[in-house]
């Protein structure tokens, strides 16, 4: 659903009755109600996903930056995908989110906007939907997740993760299976991704 005049009508009521607080708890409980239509099509997405995520990517540090990429904040997102989500990047690669500070509550309503893309695509490959599966599509991309999630356990991971991937991540990639992928993957989320 289109919330786009809505979001419009309650920005330019700032001032005018409504205070910013008022304005972005209303923003927050929008974007929620985006998600609902996509969760009640299949599987919820499961609560202790995000701090175990949060505890994976970041140690739970908002404004940490990956020393191999752009990724930043709690869950690591990298630049084109938050730009994607709508947040906004500063100017200064060496920092996080580019030397911006994005609110926590803001870092997890996109990294549940950009999750739920993630599980709509992975149920549309009848991949069950847990935290195996969605912190793969976190750390793959949902496309590749989903190929290495349905491939051969003996199969490469490294060839199907890519060389930019592998390179990113080379002691979980580099001259690995999908076995042993799937096995990582199981060691830090508690789930098998199939």
């Amino acid at each position: 659903m289109n919330r786009k005049p809505i979001f419009d009508a309650i920005r330019d009521a700032r001032g005018k009755g409504f205070t910013q607080d008022e304005v972005d708890r209303i923003d927050a409980l929008l974007d929620t109600l985006d998600t609902a239509p996509a969760l009640a099509t299949g599987d919820e997405l499961p609560e202790d996903y995000w701090p175990m995520l949060a505890k994976i990517e970041s140690g739970n540090r908002p404004y940490v930056k990956a020393s191999t990429s752009s990724a930043s904040g709690l869950y690591q997102f990298i630049k084109s995908t938050w730009q994607g989500e709508g947040g906004t990047w500063g100017s200064d690669a060496s920092k996080a989110f580019g030397g911006l500070f994005p609110s926590e509550q803001e870092q997890l309503r996109r990294a549940k906007t950009f999750t739920e893309k993630n599980a709509q695509y992975l149920r549309s490959k009848g991949i069950p939907i847990n935290r195996a599966s969605l912190y793969a599509a976190h750390f793959l991309g949902a496309g590749t997740a989903a190929e290495v999630i349905g491939a051969d356990v003996k199969a490469s991971a490294e060839a199907l993760a890519g060389p930019a991937a592998t390179k990113a991540n080379p002691s979980i990639l580099k001259g690995k299976t999908v076995g042993d992928f799937l096995t990582w993957l199981h060691a830090k989320t508690g789930a098998w991704a199939r």
